[in-house]
């Protein structure tokens, strides 16, 4: 499994949420209390175009992963988004998922705002205004499709199951019982141990909340030791090896950070 240090780069992506829509004769907006989804699509900085992927949660909870291919570079973002009408809006907090690799002015995380346009269950279009630790402003724009395979039904037996992580197979092993209970153990390379939970956000779709602590870790990252890690997860049964994504954040040293953690079955 990755464990990243926070750092950031250049911008800040959060949101999600669906909402809006009408119904016969003339157009009237309905309620805002779809913001679930999960969407892919690109953040565009300094006329650059990264990768985008994100998971919300009915609730407004939401996390987002950027990736830029050619240079390496990834962040994550989480926080928490509402809309009324089409109008969306949300703050987010961002890290830079290798300190190598930090944000355009040398920082590694920041804060920001998303603000924009929402169609229901079809695109988002949002403007990111974001400020890294070391002051600067950046300014992304986010364009975002809706992923039907949200609708999917979630359940802790579709998510169960034994898991490695996907930069090394086989050299760790998640275990996530039918009841909810998840199991880490990283014998060679960490040798970090982990327990925690799965559980059901909303039955009707597929995106899970989970949480996990960690310990054992050895020397060079015993810093994690102690530290627990929260957020949302999302899993594709119908994909072999099964892919499973937890994009999850906590408290290191006094500092939120990012925790992407993607995984594949056995």
């Amino acid at each position: 499994m990755n464990m990243y240090k926070p750092t950031h780069r250049g911008l800040l992506i959060s949101l999600l949420l669906l909402l809006s829509a009408c119904g016969g004769g003339k157009m009237t907006p309905v309620s805002d209390s779809t913001l679930g989804g999960l969407w892919t699509g690109t953040l565009t900085v300094n006329g650059v175009a990264h990768t985008a992927y994100a998971m919300s949660a009915e609730t407004g909870e939401l996390a987002l992963l950027e990736n830029d291919t050619a240079s390496g570079f990834g962040a994550q973002y989480w926080g928490t988004i509402s809309a009324s009408t089409d109008q969306l809006s949300g703050s987010v907090n961002g890290a830079v998922l290798d300190q190598a690799l930090p944000f355009s002015d040398g920082s590694f995380r920041g804060t920001g705002t998303v603000s924009g346009t929402i169609h229901q269950r079809s695109s988002i279009t949002a403007t990111i205004a974001f400020t890294t630790s070391l002051g600067t402003a950046i300014s992304g724009q986010l364009s975002l499709a809706y992923d039907s395979s949200y609708e999917q039904a979630s359940s802790l037996a579709t998510i169960s199951g034994n898991y490695t992580n996907v930069k090394t197979p086989g050299t760790d092993v998640l275990s996530i019982s039918s009841a909810g209970d998840l199991t880490y153990t990283d014998p060679l390379t960490t040798q970090c141990m982990a327990t925690g939970t799965v559980s059901i956000v909303n039955a009707s779709y597929s995106v899970y909340a989970g949480e996990l602590t960690f310990s054992n870790c050895n020397n060079a990252y015993a810093y994690l030791n102690g530290v627990s890690v929260q957020g949302l997860g999302n899993v594709d049964p119908g994909t072999s090896p099964k892919p499973l994504l937890f994009l999850m954040h906590g408290m290191v040293g006094g500092v939120d950070s990012p925790f992407a953690l993607a995984f594949q079955g056995t």
